[in-house]
């Protein structure tokens, strides 16, 4: 199960989601199978890396707009899916 900064990953049990994270008694999927990503900082999808600095632009772009229910963003949440994404795919 590698760690990245205080979370411990490991690959997502949803068919669909690359990793998963368990926060608060809380388990997060994240990041879609069928996409690539910038770098995966867990190294368990790591040929799904592409590395194109565009791309990780664009989608870093999109996904800081994200915002929760209350306006908060979903970027700076650790119970997001965003918040993962960002920090360890992209």
């Amino acid at each position: 199960m590698p760690k990245v900064g205080r979370f411990n990953y490991e690959k997502s049990t949803n068919p669909a989601k690359k990793l998963m994270v368990k926060v608060n008694n809380r388990t997060i999927h994240f990041g879609a199978r069928s996409m690539g990503h910038f770098r995966d900082k867990t190294g368990i999808w790591k040929s799904k890396n592409h590395g194109d600095a565009e791309r990780r632009k664009a989608f870093r772009a999109r996904m800081g707009g994200v915002k929760k229910k209350d306006g908060s963003r979903a970027a700076s949440d650790p119970n997001s899916p965003a918040y993962h994404a960002m920090r360890v795919l992209w």
